[in-house]
């Protein structure tokens, strides 16, 4: 207790009328004990759009995907590490013409220090 202002010995006590000292206040922050458990969690999306004419048939990656009236159309996709690929492929509707894109994407996550709420770590401070 060697900092204690001597004309303002009540404002180190406690309720408890017990000082700084016993009570685990310190001068580098309010002193109180916390249980506290800290996460993060952060994720990417990968959202792949478009149109075509509304009467074509368009695969993506082989797969059928539904057209809006307009032709339009939108995929969401996780984007995870890794490349991904993605073969756009639209057929009009007599099978004569075609029209293709294909659309690589790289992700790389250089650090991933997370963890989940349900797996978070008990803190004492």
């Amino acid at each position: 207790m060697e900092n204690v202002n001597s004309t303002n010995l009540n404002d180190n006590l406690t309720d408890s009328g017990a000082g700084k000292w016993s009570s685990g206040l310190n001068d580098s922050g309010s002193g109180i004990v916390k249980n506290r458990s800290f996460w993060l969690v952060a994720d990417a999306e990968l959202i792949v759009y478009g149109a075509t004419e509304p009467s074509a048939k368009l695969t993506i990656g082989g797969e059928e995907v539904p057209l809006a009236a307009d032709g339009t159309f939108r995929i969401q996709v996780p984007f995870r590490d890794g490349t991904q690929k993605y073969d756009i492929k639209a057929v009009d509707v007599t099978g004569e013409q075609e029209k293709s894109i294909s659309m690589k994407f790289d992700r790389t996550t250089p650090l991933d220090d997370t963890n989940e709420k349900d797996n978070a770590e008990t803190e004492w401070f």
